[in-house]
């Protein structure tokens, strides 16, 4: 079972790591992608730019921008006059033609004569013009960042910058484009990829954490399934071995004119047939308590004597180490008295079995905010901290391979637990190994 275990938790880790790496692939990848392509944008934007700037800052003819517009064109002829004696005169004449430019095609004509009147002006280049006409184009993209464009040589272009060759200029010119925090902004644009990578990555490692638990979880209760089983086994073994002992030897050994020893042996067997009734009880309570049957007799009692009652049961047969401390200043509570003996009885039970040869019990009560609490420290063999926190399961009892010199079926502090519930009080438990164990009880005030 453990190699079992093993492999589960080796095959989930390695499941986990691959959704780790997977998911970490995906988002470097996804961020490489956003780069290109913020990359290929804001040339894309540059570009359109470029193209757009001379129509920007030129000024067109006049006839390009009326109702009708034209494109006029100038023809130089050469021609002789008719009545010159000047040999070789020639006088040229100029034919105007205008052409009418249609609605298709004027924003292409437009941006001809803006593109040869601006590369025949020779003008610097205006960046304040083309640094607005780019912001403004990057918005049609969704690109909102800030940047700054530098006028640098073409040779000067490197295979990863941002750069636009300007093609009006007579002079080898680029444009570049400088970007602050590029890969903060790109973190920026992938951050929901991201948050839905790890909160997957959360939700897969979770869901293996948890299966492993589960099933950790449910390994622990086959075990306890088989220590409870180990146990009734030894515990019904006992009396039913000394039942038969008892009845066999009324039946054969004894006469029955003999009345103190046939009265003996009834004893003995009435005795045994009480504890496994008291046992049977037990269960059957624990059932009731958990499906909700709750039956509560709340009523005023002496606490101290309702203690001192329980002590006196244990003296009675032989225990004499319980000492008992009151903090109270009013002694009757309004509780169940049932209740109060069967979880006092369970602890100083429990106390006397894990404990030494000195076995050594204290309770004390004091008040506890609007209510009262009491507590019952032991000097036994203590709890370690892997088994404290399941010591109230079922039939839980904390691991002593298979030895049986402590007797009971695991049910004792469950069984105390569900009656604390039903007074609507709490308990914990405080254990050193070694030095023993303290369980503290508090119940709410009388109502």
């Amino acid at each position: 079972m453990k190699k079992r275990l093993t492999f589960i938790f080796i095959l989930a880790a390695i499941t986990v790591t691959g959704i780790l790496i997977f998911q970490a692939y995906w988002v470097y990848t996804s961020y490489l992608t956003a780069k290109r392509n913020l990359n290929r944008d804001m040339v894309y934007a540059l570009q359109e730019s470029l193209d757009a700037y001379p129509l920007k800052v030129s000024k067109l003819p006049p006839s390009l921008n009326g109702k009708s517009p034209v494109l006029s064109m100038v023809e130089v002829i050469p021609e002789r006059p008719l009545h010159s004696n000047i040999k070789g005169s020639v006088s040229n004449v100029l034919k105007i033609y205008q052409l009418p430019v249609s609605s298709s095609n004027l924003m292409s004509v437009r941006e001809m004569v803006a593109l040869v009147i601006t590369e025949s002006s020779e003008k610097p280049l205006n960046m304040p013009v083309l640094t607005a006409l780019y912001k403004s184009i990057l918005t049609k993209y969704h690109i909102v960042h800030p940047f700054k464009l530098v006028l640098i040589n073409q040779s000067q272009i490197q295979p990863d910058d941002i750069a636009a060759k300007v093609k009006f200029s007579n002079h080898q010119y680029a444009v570049k484009v400088e970007i602050a925090d590029a890969r903060e902004y790109l973190l920026s644009q992938n951050i929901a990829p991201a948050i839905l990578s790890v909160i997957l990555i959360l939700l897969s490692g979770g869901s293996l954490y948890y299966m492993g638990l589960t099933i950790r979880r449910q390994i622990q209760l086959d075990g306890i399934k088989n220590d409870f089983i180990n146990n009734v086994t030894h515990e019904l073994r006992t009396p039913v071995s000394i039942l038969k002992s008892t009845h066999d030897s009324l039946l054969h050994f004894s006469d029955l004119s003999d009345v103190d020893k046939t009265r003996r042996n009834l004893n003995i067997n009435v005795e045994i047939l009480d504890k496994l009734d008291k046992n049977v009880d037990r269960i059957l309570d624990i059932t009731r308590h958990e499906h909700g049957i709750k039956v509560i007799n709340s009523q005023l009692i002496n606490i101290d004597q309702l203690i001192k009652d329980i002590i006196g049961r244990f003296d009675a047969i032989g225990v004499r180490t319980i000492k008992y401390q009151s903090g109270l200043e009013n002694k009757l509570i309004s509780t169940d008295s049932y209740i109060i003996d069967t979880v006092v009885t369970n602890l100083i039970d429990n106390a006397i079995k894990y404990a030494d040869e000195d076995a050594f019990v204290e309770i004390t009560t004091a008040p506890a905010g609007n209510g009262w609490q009491l507590q019952v420290k032991d000097n036994g063999i203590g709890i370690s901290d892997q088994n404290l926190p399941y010591i109230f399961d079922k039939f839980y009892r904390v691991p002593s391979g298979n030895i049986h010199n402590v007797k009971g079926y695991g049910l004792g502090l469950n069984y105390v637990r569900l009656l604390i519930d039903n007074l609507k009080g709490t308990i914990s438990v405080k254990s050193k190994l070694g030095i023993g164990t303290t369980f503290t009880i508090k119940f709410p005030g009388n109502e």
